[in-house]
């Protein structure tokens, strides 16, 4: 059972009432203990009522003020973690399927080395053939054809029913595809790790759009595929 005290100032005294609805007839119940959550943001620390200062008739042995001063503190520190861990709960992409009915099977994860990485159900994809994903990507059109480069981590975890997977990056001339390259063929291994590296010449008055495809999935496929961010980005000449 949960609840919240919201206090303006001090209290001098809290009462607390309990009631048990829809009790059965024959049943008893009995409250043993009560326990208070001090602030805004769970801790994981819950104090008894007794070691809170405005409890009625207890009074800690530094102090009142002394007191609230730690559990303000204590709030500080719990503030400043929580900032922390916002910047990792929830990524601001995911890769998405070509067809939107598709986007529900997609769920994200973090990892500490890859980062966050979007799994991909497979078992839960309807349909057979070649099911397409793509990652949001920066609609500027480059004015002047130029050398990009990319790279991504994908994963398999009991894969099967899958005839191959394609990495690439296509052309996009606004939202149309116009064309596609760095196109790798990977087998479909039932558990393994691919390291997928490329360069090639991105067209003038084009955007860059990683793409994944899952190419010849069968009606009973299974397991899962993980895809991390996509690393894209120009490439300078150098020479040697």
């Amino acid at each position: 059972m949960r609840g919240v005290v919201r206090l303006g100032g001090r209290a001098a005294k809290v009462k607390l009432r309990i009631q048990s609805r829809n009790q059965h007839a024959a049943s008893n119940v009995e409250v043993t203990d009560v326990l208070f959550q001090p602030g805004s943001a769970v801790s994981g620390w819950l104090p008894h009522v007794a070691e809170l200062p405005w409890s009625a008739g207890i009074v800690p042995p530094e102090g009142a003020d002394e007191m609230n001063d730690r559990i303000d503190e204590l709030q500080l520190q719990v503030d400043q973690q929580q900032s922390y861990l916002n910047r990792i709960m929830a990524p601001a992409q995911v890769w998405r399927g070509d067809s939107s009915g598709n986007n529900p099977f997609v769920t994200t994860s973090w990892d500490s080395d890859f980062g966050w990485i979007s799994w991909v159900d497979v078992a839960s994809l309807p349909g057979a053939g070649d099911v397409g994903f793509w990652f949001p990507f920066d609609a500027a059109l480059a004015t002047a054809a130029r050398p990009y480069g990319w790279s991504m981590q994908v994963f398999t975890q009991g894969l099967a029913g899958v005839g191959s997977l394609r990495p690439r990056v296509d052309y996009m001339n606004g939202a149309t595809v116009t064309g596609s390259n760095a196109e790798l063929s990977l087998t479909a291994w039932p558990d393994w790790s691919y390291r997928v590296e490329h360069d090639f010449i991105l067209p003038a008055s084009r955007a860059a759009r990683p793409a994944f495809v899952l190419v010849g999935k069968a009606a009973g496929a299974t397991g899962r595929i993980g895809l991390t961010r996509p690393k894209l980005g120009t490439k300078s000449e150098r020479s040697q």
